[in-house]
């Protein structure tokens, strides 16, 4: 998996508590989207990013993942559709600034 500049930004503002409080898959994609705009992208180019992406859980909901910032990375839609029900490893959570 690969993360460009503004996947690990907004990787290391749900980490550091600046997106506030997270309760669904929606509230991380509206601060993903926010995040974009605030770094410059314009809406059709933060539109094809937000296309691109997925808020994961780093622990899977069926698996005991709960719907809150600690458990959420912005990802690539299809690694985080890869990876499935496995929770996502230390070192791809750190390459995505999520650690």
């Amino acid at each position: 998996m690969s993360y460009g500049q503004h996947s690990i930004a907004i990787n290391q503002g749900i980490k550091n508590g600046d997106a506030g409080n997270l309760n669904n898959n929606q509230a991380v994609r509206n601060y993903a989207y926010n995040q974009y705009k605030d770094r410059g992208l314009n809406t059709p180019q933060a539109n094809a990013r937000m296309d691109r992406k997925d808020a994961g859980h780093i622990v899977a909901k069926n698996c005991g993942g709960q719907n809150k910032a600690s458990n959420y990375m912005w990802e690539d839609r299809h690694d985080n559709r890869a990876h499935g029900d496995a929770k996502i490893k230390l070192s791809e959570q750190r390459k995505g600034g999520r650690r």
